[in-house]
């Protein structure tokens, strides 16, 4: 096998027990690795590239090192991948099975799994891998079920007022006990903070306050102590903002009360949260010792929702798109009556206001100035898109011709899942002794050929919708872009939603717009 690379992928996730599974530790899984191509002699001149995802949760693929090895594979770099078992590769038994039983295939790569004796070079995709796709099935039941008790446990332990999240929040300390006790340099800034709020002092002047002393962020003042907390920030920088005081202020933590679920995963194994509604979060009172006291930090929140309880208006066209481009940060939309009683808004970067080392634009912006260059490129583009002076009945049959291929390709989406649940049950009935070896493999193979045709049949439909889009206009690159429907009269959230990613207010005041398709930047 000379030439050849060899991918060892490790993975440890948070959920694993690091202490009683020892056998599960990176470390150990690079010495059960190793120690197998150096007992193998066709691998003896290969090349090793180990990637490595540590605390990573192994029901989806979203992960560095797995997305970087996948990337060598399809660059025809890496030839043979190598794991301790399929667990490590991942839990999720659709996406692994999609992996070797059609990716990995196809792309002639080699899968070796040391502890499940399954080498894809050795016994191919037949015998062995049906084994090992129900290895699969239940990795991934184990999965979810394992989630479920993880989050039944830190619900028991945070119910006994233990403090279970990773990080201390600002002013605090994380006990062995698994208990808050203050931090003796930062309680006097958190205390400090209040008091300013309960004089009336504005979060975004606080912030300033803090910046100018040089009392570093939060988040800087753990990577100032070496702690791992996983955050992006702007030229490694981070500073007091408005919404790190309003954080702080908000935080019911600081009387002494433990709050737990405040969010939750949208899926297992999603690094993604969603809120939880106030009424479903754990509260226990008085579990560790206070910063500030109730009273201070009720008069505190009294005053914040007096200052909010206005009725929302409908969303602005662009509110929660517009950044700035030396900070990288959403700039909020502010309100504003003009002389005469006219309504408006404006949009300006509050960073400057703290910290001028961003190089945030200083200009306030009317965001009558913003929506409009949006909506003249807009025209624009659907200027160039109709061009090409396509007959209104023309547009409304390729409509209908790629409804119809929609409608045709989900059907056999549909179709195909069914088959392949129809191949997970005949498996079990082979396992279970309810059908012979010799009809289970006659059996599966004609469910194969249906989801093969199915499949050739969904290409096709993918063809035909692509050559309906380009066809009317013969240009690829037009048509690969959103359909542009002209005139384009007043910029609504709707349009803005579906074309614009970000606007970007620059240092002079000048405008970029990001949009949702490709080759449209533009700078004004």
């Amino acid at each position: 096998m000379k030439n050849h690379v060899i991918g060892l992928y490790l993975r440890l996730s948070d959920e694993d027990d690091r202490e009683s599974l020892e056998s599960n530790s990176i470390t150990s899984q690079r010495e059960i690795l190793k120690n197998y191509v150096r007992s193998h002699r066709e691998f003896a001149d290969c090349q090793t590239v180990e990637y490595c995802d540590d605390g990573y949760s192994g029901t989806n693929f979203v992960r560095p090192g797995v997305q970087k090895m996948l990337e060598q594979v399809r660059a025809g770099v890496v030839s043979v991948i190598m794991v301790k078992d399929f667990s490590r590769f991942g839990r999720n038994y659709i996406e692994v099975g999609n992996y070797l039983e059609q990716v990995f295939p196809f792309l002639g790569i080699r899968f070796i799994s040391v502890n499940d004796g399954f080498d894809s070079g050795v016994s191919g995709f037949s015998g062995e891998f049906f084994d090992a796709a129900f290895k699969n099935l239940v990795y991934d039941l184990y999965s979810k079920d394992l989630s479920e008790k993880m989050i039944s446990v830190r619900q028991m332990k945070a119910r006994q007022g233990k403090f279970i999240t990773p990080y201390a929040p600002y002013g605090y300390l994380k006990s062995p006990e698994q208990k808050l006790v203050p931090d003796a340099e930062t309680a006097s800034v958190v205390r400090r903070i209040f008091r300013m709020a309960l004089e009336g002092v504005p979060k975004a002047h606080i912030a300033n306050i803090l910046n100018r002393e040089g009392i570093l962020s939060p988040l800087m003042l753990r990577r100032q102590r070496g702690e791992h907390f996983p955050c992006k920030t702007v030229h490694e920088k981070s500073v007091w903002r408005t919404a790190s005081v309003y954080s702080i202020l908000k935080d019911q933590r600081y009387v002494g009360d433990t709050v737990y679920g405040k969010v939750k995963p949208t899926a297992v194994g999603s690094r993604k949260d969603r809120a939880v509604p106030e009424e479903q979060w754990i509260i226990v009172p008085d579990t560790h010792e206070a910063i500030v006291s109730r009273e201070v930090f009720e008069r505190v929140n009294q005053r914040i929702r007096k200052r909010r309880t206005y009725h929302r208006e409908k969303e602005a066209p662009l509110e929660g798109k517009v950044r700035c481009a030396g900070c990288n940060r959403i700039i909020s939309r502010v309100k504003r009556v003009r002389s005469g009683g006219e309504k408006g808004a404006t949009y300006r970067c509050g960073i400057q206001n703290m910290t001028k080392e961003f190089g945030c634009c200083p200009q306030t912006l009317e965001e009558s100035r913003i929506e409009t260059a949006v909506l003249t490129m807009l025209q624009k583009m659907a200027a160039v898109a109709a061009d090409g002076e396509v007959a209104e009945s023309s547009k409304r049959s390729l409509a209908r011709k790629t409804e119809e291929t929609e409608k045709l390709l989900i059907k056999y989406e549909t179709e195909v899942n069914r088959l392949t649940g129809q191949k997970l049950i005949k498996y079990q009935a082979y396992k279970d002794g309810l059908l012979s070896r010799e009809a289970f493999i006659e059996e599966n193979a004609a469910l194969e050929g249906q989801r093969n045709l199915l499949l050739a049949e969904m290409e096709q439909c993918r063809k035909k919708r692509y050559d309906g889009r380009c066809a009317d206009t013969g240009e690829e690159e037009i048509a690969s872009q959103p359909e542009l429907s002209a005139p384009f009269e007043v910029l609504t959230r709707e349009m803005a939603e579906t074309f614009v990613e970000q606007v970007f207010i620059c240092r002079d005041g000048s405008l970029r717009i990001h949009w949702k398709f490709k080759d449209f930047t533009k700078i004004f």
